[in-house]
């Protein structure tokens, strides 16, 4: 059986009882002012006490030359199970004559300062971390701190702008209403003024004939003294008056017609008199007499003509010639 065999079945043999020991005798933590002699270090003196080189140690245990370089430096292959690791520990002490306990005393408690030392590198990277992370946060806060004023400060500045320019606009608006206005005036006043200067113009024209007809007449009726030139003069002088009524005088009112609607039962309806407005519409209920006028021709329309009757001016129009149930349309006066 070869050394490697040999120290594989040891391992095996030992494993469970030397990891219980070893347990109990690694402290929990350890002192930071504290040196801790590794295993490397401890089988190292020894060899060298024993005047032994590290190949003689890798020829007489079957291990690699790096392998023994590796314990002695303390540099351990985690990918391999703990029970090799321990298996080589205990075969190099028992070669060199050093206590196996020892050695894996020596061995737990620089795992254990390994731990401690990962323990401090991890809570050192996480306060560095932390202080990194609340400067993050600071800046962050900063920087939401400056968009939200630019925001607030950009809606105020649009704000005022879009209600000025709103008010320009209504101001704009009400300016160019106001001179539309003031030109429609003034071009109402002109044309009354050139109304007003033309009939003043005919009104003189009239009269400037008149005279001189009048002064023609004179002339006559002294040269001949007769009555019916005086008669003519007077004449003459009325119709000049009578013109100049009828161009400063408005036209009268058209004559307004007085139509009465009788109703025997209700009756929808819609009248307009000439000029198109509309005088009476909707639904008169039985019993209502409706008076209207207007200027004729009246435009009638009846939901329900054998239930009305209709004086016009004084004339009772005749209703049965409108068929029963039926809308009549015509016009009044009725025309044949």
């Amino acid at each position: 059986m070869n050394p490697i065999e040999q120290t594989n079945n040891v391992t095996k043999e030992k494993a469970d009882s030397s990891q219980d020991e070893t347990l109990k005798n690694t402290p929990e933590e350890l002192s930071e002012d504290m040196e801790v002699m590794g295993p490397g270090q401890i089988l190292s003196d020894a060899r060298k006490k024993m005047g032994l080189t590290q190949e003689d140690v890798a020829i007489k245990l079957n291990f690699r030359a790096t392998l023994v370089d590796e314990i002695e430096n303390e540099v351990f292959n985690t990918n391999l199970p703990e029970t090799f690791n321990r298996g080589y520990l205990r075969n190099y002490a028992k070669l060199v004559n050093v206590s196996q306990e020892d050695v894996m005393a020596s061995y737990e408690q620089l795992n254990v300062a390994k731990t401690q030392a990962s323990e401090l590198q991890s809570f050192s990277k996480g306060a560095e971390k932390l202080v990194e992370s609340n400067r993050i946060m600071w800046i962050s806060y900063l920087i939401l701190a400056i968009l939200i004023g630019s925001t607030v400060v950009w809606w105020q500045n649009n704000t005022e702008q879009t209600l000025k320019e709103t008010l320009d606009i209504k101001s704009e608006k009400t300016a160019d209403k106001q001179s539309q206005q003031s030109d429609e005036i003034d071009d109402t006043q002109t044309n009354l003024a050139l109304t007003s200067k033309t009939e003043n113009n005919k009104i003189e024209s009239i009269i400037e004939e008149s005279s001189a007809s009048s002064a023609v007449l004179t002339q006559e009726s002294a040269n001949t003294s007769t009555p019916s030139a005086e008669i003519e003069n007077v004449q003459l002088n009325e119709d000049a008056t009578s013109v100049i009524e009828n161009i400063s005088v408005n036209e009268p009112e058209a004559t307004l017609t007085n139509v009465t609607f009788t109703f025997s039962g209700d009756c929808w309806v819609n009248i307009s008199d000439a000029t198109g407005e509309r005088i009476a519409w909707g639904v008169k209920k039985l019993g209502y007499v409706m008076k209207i006028s207007g200027q004729a021709p009246f435009n009638v329309t009846l939901g329900k003509p054998e239930l009305v009757a209709i004086n016009f001016s004084g004339e009772i129009i005749d209703m049965s010639q409108f068929n029963v149930g039926n809308i009549a349309k015509f016009t009044l006066p009725v025309t044949n």
